[in-house]
């Protein structure tokens, strides 16, 4: 997995790319990593997960985790790109109900 961080100093916001597998071997780095880019005062993340072909139970956890350090900063995170597999596994375990999509 690879996760690159596209900052816009404009609107204060951060776009970051997932590219590849999220699961239980780097899971992880998608919540230190993520989380650690959030402290920098912006105001809006997108997580692109249009390079993500597969998530697991851990990459959820992960998500989840990410979800609640973003709302206890007072950081609105949006998603884009979540389909095929990735889309599926967050349906089913009622995810994708609580998460918000941008359709840029």
């Amino acid at each position: 997995m690879e996760i690159q961080f596209f900052e816009n100093d404009g609107d204060k916001s951060l776009v970051v790319k997932v590219s590849g597998d999220c699961d239980l071997y780097n899971a992880h780095h998608l919540f230190n990593d993520v989380t650690g880019k959030m402290d920098g005062g912006y105001a809006e993340v997108y997580v692109d997960f249009s390079g993500t072909p597969y998530l697991d139970s851990s990459g959820v956890g992960a998500l989840i985790r990410i979800l609640q350090y973003a709302k206890s900063k007072k950081i609105d995170l949006k998603f884009r790109g979540i389909g095929g597999t990735v889309r599926k596994v967050l349906r089913l375990s009622n995810i994708l109900s609580i998460i918000t999509e941008d359709r840029q």
